[in-house]
């Protein structure tokens, strides 16, 4: 008999006050936490959770719900040289669908990173991007800490393959700047890289001796160092000693394809006649303050920026996604390289792998 009643009473359906009774809160604050509206802690919202899911509580839908029209964005670049192009891409979007982004940076610390997640959480924003300083995959976050808001990870990807992240296409960028220099003429090309430790530098390598091997050629030598314009100028002059007919070079930054372009000048070599030079990223500082401006490859972060907040749109109205979206980066031709037929590679934004 006592068996039978416990089997009745567990079949009864949780209620909202049952949820507020077990968390020890109003009903009015339970009923904040589970639709994410109003201003409540972290913890406050966290414990009503727990407490549906232990429940097993089941929140009725209603076209009626109330959202706050916040999404957060988080990113661990402190010098905005990443984050802010991409919460531009990111908020042509959000306006679109009137909501807002509210920034905050993390700097990279994992306690702060959490903090910040816990005050927007208190905000009830609808969901959240999260934003690396390098497309360097990076630990997805503890459910625990995130509770149930959707989540999209762009620029450094989840190393959670059913987490939804949005990157730079590099491997395609390696390929198109060596298809770009052989289309121009060029033959005899070396790679200078910066640190091996950045996936950047192992992805448009990778892609580059993909190009190769589809002509039947190889580099005549890649190297990787640092990011640094000494790095560049001091690569440029040792392969320059060693590959006296050398007539280009694949730089992976823009900061050592300009010290490249030093290197190639000391020795009395005219840019880009004699030796072409491609760099990477495009920043401003970099690559058209250059003398000749910097032939270089965009990250497209706005549309980087752009892509992962509409997905974000898509999870936030029950339709998420998962895996990783390649967005592909322009080539943009400058004074470094000669002009040719081929003045504008763009590889597509579509590419989306498991």
């Amino acid at each position: 008999m006592g068996k039978f009643s416990h089997t009745v009473k567990n079949m009864v359906r949780p209620t909202l006050t049952d949820v507020a009774r077990h968390a020890n809160v109003a009903v009015s604050t339970a009923s904040k936490a589970l639709n994410k509206t109003g201003r409540i802690s972290a913890e406050t919202r966290r414990r009503v959770l727990e407490a549906a899911s232990e429940l097993g509580y089941e929140k009725t839908t209603s076209k009626a719900q109330f959202h706050s029209g916040l999404v957060g964005l988080i990113t661990s670049d402190m010098n905005g040289r990443f984050a802010l192009p991409l919460l531009m891409g990111a908020e042509s979007s959000l306006g679109a669908s009137n909501h807002a982004a509210l920034l905050m940076v993390s700097r990279g610390e994992t306690s702060l990173e959490k903090s910040h997640i816990n005050q927007l959480a208190a905000q009830g924003i609808d969901g959240l991007i999260v934003v690396g300083e390098s497309t360097n995959p990076r630990a997805p976050l503890n459910p625990s800490i995130t509770l149930d808001l959707p989540v999209i990870y762009a620029y450094a990807p989840s190393k959670n393959p059913h987490d939804c992240s949005v990157t730079c296409d590099n491997v395609r960028a390696g390929y198109a700047a060596i298809e770009y220099l052989l289309s121009g003429g060029k033959r005899r090309i070396a790679i200078i890289g910066g640190g091996e430790n950045i996936v950047a530098t192992g992805d448009r390598i990778r892609g580059a001796r993909m190009a190769f091997k589809a002509h039947g050629m190889a580099p005549l030598d890649v190297i990787s160092d640092n990011w640094s314009e000494d790095w560049g100028e001091m690569a440029a002059h040792s392969l320059l000693h060693r590959f006296p007919k050398l007539d280009a070079f694949y730089c992976l930054s823009d900061a050592i394809a300009r010290g490249a372009v030093r290197g190639v000048q000391d020795t009395g070599r005219h840019v880009p006649s004699e030796v072409a030079v491609i760099g990477h990223d495009n920043l401003d500082v970099f690559a058209t303050d250059s003398r000749p401006a910097l032939t270089t490859f965009d990250n497209n972060l706005g549309v980087v920026g752009k892509t992962a907040a509409q997905l974000l749109l898509d999870a936030m109205h029950g339709h998420p996604h998962h895996g990783t979206t390649l967005v592909g980066c322009p080539l943009i031709a400058r004074e470094t390289t000669p002009r040719h037929a081929v003045d504008r590679i763009t590889i597509n934004t579509t590419n989306t792998r498991p």
